[in-house]
Formats: C-alpha cells, sequence, structure tokens
C-alpha cells in the first residue's frame, strides 16, 4: 500500500502517534487527569505535578515535569514486563504559550509485536480537540458528502500533517451504513496514527470530476493519501495507493485491520521527526544527564560523615541510691572547649600530626570524587552533542535520499517517454527515408551551453529573454564556494531556460496557463524542467513563522512598493541544510516577464530548526 523505499527502516508495529492540541486553557490539566486515571488501571496512583520514579513487582515508572519560561512539560515513561514481552510507553505532552502545543505517544514491544491503539490514545482523543494538520482525531470514520469536498481536497494537499489519510469510495449499488460498518471495524487500528473518511456516493462521484480518476478514490476501494497529494501531478498519484474491492470482499476482517494498521505504523515509523519534537525530548534528556551527576554528587559522603568516630555508650554498675549534694562541676577553659569542638567537627580523637595527614587525604579524595562528578557531566553533555547532530545529520540524510528517489523515479519515466519519442521520430524519418539523420551528432545550436560559475550564470540571465534577476548577487555568488559539484549551477541555468521559453510560449500565444501548468505539461518544442524540482507554494506554517523571509525585489510596475511575496521556487540542489534555491514570480499576464528574486541557500522553515 505505500511505496518502498531505501529510507525505510526495518518494518515497525509500534504505534508511534503526533497529535497537536487545539484546545486552550486547561487542556494539559485534561490530558494529565487521563494520564492519572490510565496509571492508576496500570497499579500507579502517583502525583504528576513534579518528577518521581516509581516500581511495582513488574513494572517501572519514570515521571518527569520541566517548567521553564512559560514552557511546561511532561514525560511519562512506563515498562511494564509480562509474558508477552517488555512494553514500553512514552508519553510527553508540550504546552507553550503561543505555540502550537502537541502530544507525542508511543508503545513498543521488545519482541516486535504489533501495538494496538492504547486505551489512554482513545481515553484523550474522547476529550481533547486532537488533530493532525486540517482534520481531528477521532476513534471512528468521518463520513464527507459533496458539501465537504473543498476541505478534503484542502486536506489531502495539506504537507503539513504527518499521518495517512484514508480515504473510501462508494457507490449506490451496496448499502452505505453496511460499509460504514465495515469501514469501522477494518480501520480500527489507525486512530492515532492517521485519518480515515467515508465518502457519500454523491461525493465519491464528485471527487473523481473534480480531481480526475488517476487520483481520486474509486468506489467501494480505500485509498492511503500520503501527505503533500500534488493533484496537477499525474506522476504523483504513484504515492497513493489503492486496496480494491476484490481484497475488501475476499480477506477476513481481521486481515484487512492489521493490514491498514501496519501500514499506518509503517508511515509512523519512517516519517521525519518534527525538530519542535526533537529539541523537547533533548531538554529532558539533559534534565536527566544534571540529575543523575547530581545524585552521584549527593552519593559523596561528607568529611564529618566518613571521619566521625560513633560514640560509645557508656556502661554503669547499678549503685544504691544514696541523696548527696552533687559538687558544681569545675568550668571548662574556653580554648579547651574550643579543641573539643574541632575534634567532633573534624571527627578526630586527637589532634596529632598522623590525624591531620589522614583527614587531609580524605578530603583531597572527595575533592577528586565532585571534580569527576563534573567531569562525568561535561563529557555526558558532550557526547550528548554529538548524538543529537548524528540525529541531524542522518534526518538530512535520510530525506536527501528519499528526494533523490522520488526525482529519480520522475526523471526515469520522463527518459522513458522521452526515448519513445525518439524512437517513434526514428521510425518516422526511416518511412520518409532519411536514414542518415538518426546517426548524425547534435548541431551546435540544439547542445545546452551551461555556465561555468554562478557569476556567470547572473551575467547569462540578462541576455535571456522574458527573465529577469531582482535578487542580491551577493546570495548567488557565495553557492560558488558550496556547489563544488555544480548541481546547483546545472539545475539552476535548466530552470532559467525553462522560464525564458515559458514567457515565450506565452507571448507566441502557445500558452495561456501558469507555470506550475506548464512545467507539468509542457508544449512541444519549448524547454522546462522536472516537475519534481519544482515547489508552487510553501507551507502555511512556514510561511507563518518565516515569511519576511521570502519577501523579494521586483520592479515598481510589478508592486508599487517595490517588493512582493515569493513562494514559488526551484530545488536546485541537495548540499545539508545548505540546499540551494531559487524564488521566482510570474509577473504575467499583468507583466509579460518571470522575476527571479533570490537564487542561494536554503531559507528558514519548519525542518531547518
Amino acid at each position: 500500500m505505500t511505496p518502498t523505499t531505501l529510507t525505510q527502516r526495518e518494518s515497525t508495529r509500534d504505534y508511534a502517534a503526533l497529535m497537536h492540541c487545539n484546545s486552550a486553557g486547561r487542556w494539559l490539566e485534561e490530558a494529565v487527569a487521563q494520564v492519572k486515571q490510565w496509571l492508576r488501571e496500570k497499579g500507579f496512583d502517583v502525583d504528576l505535578d513534579g518528577s518521581g520514579d516509581y516500581s511495582t513487582a513488574n513494572a517501572r515508572l519514570a515521571v518527569r515535569r520541566l517548567d521553564a519560561g512559560g514552557i511546561d512539560d511532561l514525560r511519562i515513561q512506563l515498562v511494564e514486563e509480562q509474558a508477552t514481552g517488555t512494553w514500553t510507553t512514552e508519553f510527553v505532552a508540550h504546552d507553550e504559550p503561543g505555540t502550537d502545543d502537541w502530544i507525542s505517544f508511543t508503545v513498543s514491544n521488545s519482541e516486535g509485536r504489533f501495538v494496538a491503539v492504547p486505551r489512554l490514545a482513545r481515553y484523550l482523543m474522547q476529550v481533547l480537540r486532537l488533530r493532525d494538520g486540517l482534520i481531528e482525531f477521532v476513534d471512528q470514520p468521518q463520513v464527507f458528502g459533496p458539501e465537504r469536498l473543498d476541505d478534503l481536497v484542502e486536506l489531502l494537499a495539506d504537507r503539513s500533517r504527518h499521518g495517512l489519510v484514508f480515504v473510501a469510495g462508494t457507490k449506490e449499488n451496496i448499502p452505505f451504513q453496511a460499509f460504514a460498518k465495515k469501514l469501522g471495524l477494518w480501520t480500527r487500528e489507525i486512530y492515532g496514527l492517521g485519518q480515515v473518511v467515508l465518502l457519500t456516493p454523491d461525493a465519491t462521484a464528485a471527487f473523481i470530476a473534480r480531481v480526475g480518476g488517476l487520483i481520486a478514490t474509486p468506489p467501494w476501494t480505500i485509498r492511503t493519501y500520503q501527505p503533500g497529494v500534488e493533484f496537477e501531478d499525474p506522476q504523483d498519484a504513484r504515492r497513493h495507493r489503492i486496496l480494491g474491492t476484490s481484497r475488501l470482499a475476499t480477506e477476513k476482517d481481521a486481515t484487512i485491520r492489521i493490514l491498514l494498521g501496519d501500514v499506518a505504523r509503517q508511515q509512523a515509523a519512517t516519517r521525519p521527526v518534527d525538530p519542535v519534537v526533537r529539541s523537547t525530548h533533548r531538554r529532558f534528556e539533559r534534565f536527566e544527564n544534571r540529575r543523575l551527576v547530581e545524585e552521584i554528587a549527593l552519593a559523596v559522603p561528607s568529611v564529618a560523615d566518613e571521619t566521625a568516630v560513633p560514640t560509645a555508650p557508656v556502661v554503669t554498675e547499678p549503685q544504691p541510691e544514696v541523696e548527696a549534694v552533687r559538687p558544681t562541676p569545675p568550668s571548662v577553659p574556653p580554648r579547651l572547649s574550643e579543641i573539643g569542638l574541632v575534634k567532633r567537627i573534624l571527627g578526630i580523637k586527637e589532634i596529632t600530626e598522623q590525624a591531620l595527614l589522614d583527614l587531609m587525604a580524605r578530603v583531597r579524595q572527595w575533592g577528586v570524587d565532585n571534580a569527576s562528578a563534573q567531569a562525568l557531566e561535561s563529557r555526558v553533555d558532550g557526547l550528548l552533542s554529538k548524538v543529537e547532530q548524528l540525529e541531524d545529520t542522518n534526518a538530512e540524510l535520510l530525506g536527501a535520499l528519499d528526494d533523490e528517489q522520488q526525482t529519480n523515479e520522475s526523471l526515469r519515466i520522463e527518459l522513458d517517454d522521452r526515448d519513445g519519442k525518439i524512437d517513434w521520430l526514428q521510425s518516422r524519418l526511416k518511412q520518409v527515408g532519411n536514414y542518415e539523420a538518426s546517426y548524425l551528432k547534435t548541431p551546435s545550436e540544439f547542445r545546452v551551453e551551461r555556465p561555468d560559475t554562478f557569476d556567470e550564470l547572473l551575467d547569462r540571465i540578462e541576455s535571456v529573454g522574458g527573465v529577469a534577476f531582482t535578487g542580491k548577487a551577493s546570495d548567488v555568488i557565495r553557492l560558488n564556494q558550496i556547489d563544488t559539484n555544480d548541481a546547483a549551477l546545472r539545475t539552476a541555468w535548466d530552470a532559467v531556460l525553462a522560464l525564458s521559453d515559458y514567457a515565450r510560449a506565452r507571448d507566441q500565444g502557445d500558452w495561456e496557463g501558469g507555470l506550475e501548468h506548464y512545467i507539468k505539461h509542457t508544449p512541444t518544442g519549448y524547454r522546462t524542467v522536472s516537475a519534481s524540482k519544482f515547489g508552487s507554494t510553501e507551507t502555511g506554517i512556514t510561511m507563518s513563522a518565516h515569511g519576511k523571509e521570502r519577501i523579494f525585489s521586483v520592479p515598481t510596475s510589478v508592486h508599487p512598493a517595490g517588493v512582493i511575496e515569493m513562494k514559488a521556487h526551484f530545488k536546485l540542489a541537495r548540499i545539508g541544510m545548505a540546499s540551494p534555491r531559487m524564488y521566482v514570480y510570474d509577473g504575467h499576464p499583468d507583466v509579460a516577464k518571470v522575476f527571479i528574486g533570490y537564487i542561494g541557500v536554503h531559507l528558514t522553515n519548519t525542518q531547518t530548526r
């Protein structure tokens, strides 16, 4: 049901949910109340307002609560030893004023057993407004009629969602309610990991009419939609797999339920970790590091504790009771009293040279132990930093590999189509008796002469029709030091030529649509780039947080302010976090030109924190 790539780890059956919370005010208190109820069912009736460690015969519970600068974080880790293996549950809640609050919930089994939707996940979905992207999590399929078709299209195209959307289509020839009941059984192990939408017959037909049969959901099927559906790109349909009618009709309900549950868990296990979630987890790891070091330091006994000599009890013989006048004890000279105080505090019997030397040795040893604890803390912090850097690098490499695989697949499809066209043209040449053309070298006027540097790229843009560069040259020239194999330079020049031909096609009346549609459906005789290299917009989250970075200069004929927001961009190359981009603005139809406002390193988005 899901495309297999080299970025996917070994198949997992863990439950790993990330739910964003829309509830205002007391949402964390409500979540804590549900967690307390769940823990009582597990045999723990504990306070969650602070940190603590607890245990029973077969389970260990660690509670950590962090509150800094108005940010309230709660982490619950429960490890249960059972006959079916070790079950580990981690619950993290993040409450930060003015930001997107969230809950991360993971359950795993040491023997790789399938993890059903936990009771706690259902409890939370029933009392809190939890969501993923544009839709709220609920523990049953949501029925969409034709009036909610806009919501569905927007939901599927949403790039900010993490989980899958399972869409089921219907038709009038089978009872709708019977199918809805079955769908509830089949998708029971999806909740919290993805969304389930059931289309009415009218909505199914309207959906097909609107987006086309290639990417819509056929009747009596379940289609799995990955985040960021590209409705205008026919090739994107391959990402969104269909569980067909025959399988639904012949397989056992339990088989379909586990199949769909596995699909949701696999996608959850391979999706990139949200940077905010990763940052919160690191806060807890560093807190745990400091706590352990403090415990080690407290475990080192003080000098007085280590050297104190216990006073032996005085045993006296019983004496007959004789009434006598007790003499007044003689007063102790002040100096002797001070000496006694010193011996008592230092824990030594006599103030001798050897006693003082032994005392100093113990003091030095305590100093070594304390320094060792500090060195341990410093070393662990350093190792944590290295681990975090490796995690970030690994995530970046996996993302780059996944992008390259998708790009290469798109290029292979384009090359297959091009090869087919070449074969067809060669056969046409032979039909008209031109047998030599197929073997001649490509004439120089049809060869692409590429610039050698980004400096030359800027010079070349000035001579290309229909395109104007309005950005900062310094941003562009900086790429000479980053793009060591000219991968970004090559794509940048291809993009410039495609923009020029787009403007030419519009000028000659061969094209009336926009730039995105041109790149995906380029008319014959004009240049283009792979559709996978072009992004028509940015996510709402990125524009909300970093939209100011995407405002670039344009002539006042385009906008009176001399600047305009640019969302359309070309992905020039994957070079670590620098991964260069080119941002453009299409002036058509008001101004017959495409403006390049920026060529440079990757601007800030939700993945570059």
